[in-house]
């Protein structure tokens, strides 16, 4: 009984690991992220503060790039949706 247990346990852990590696990103979820990121960038009161939030959304713009460099198409419909909510994500 213990057994059959722990190998369902293990298959449902692999599978769900699985389903989680294969989530594509959309180019309106990616926008979103950045600016959220440039929200935080933004708002943050100068030093560590905004230091941080600068680097993490430059972190993520490094990514996203490295990982979508090869889709052209891709980035330029992230870039319009980016355009979208970059004004709002700065306060104006």
């Amino acid at each position: 009984m213990k057994k059959s247990l722990y190998g369902f346990a293990i298959i449902a852990l692999i599978l769900g690991m699985a389903s989680c590696s294969s989530k594509k990103e959309s180019a309106s979820s990616i926008a979103q992220q950045w600016c959220d990121l440039n929200g935080k960038a933004f708002k943050a009161a100068e030093g560590a503060e905004k230091d941080a939030a600068q680097a993490a959304r430059k972190k993520f713009e490094e990514e996203m790039e490295a990982k979508y460099k090869d889709d052209k198409a891709f980035m330029d419909e992230v870039g319009k949706e980016v355009e979208k909510c970059e004004d709002a994500s700065e306060g104006r």
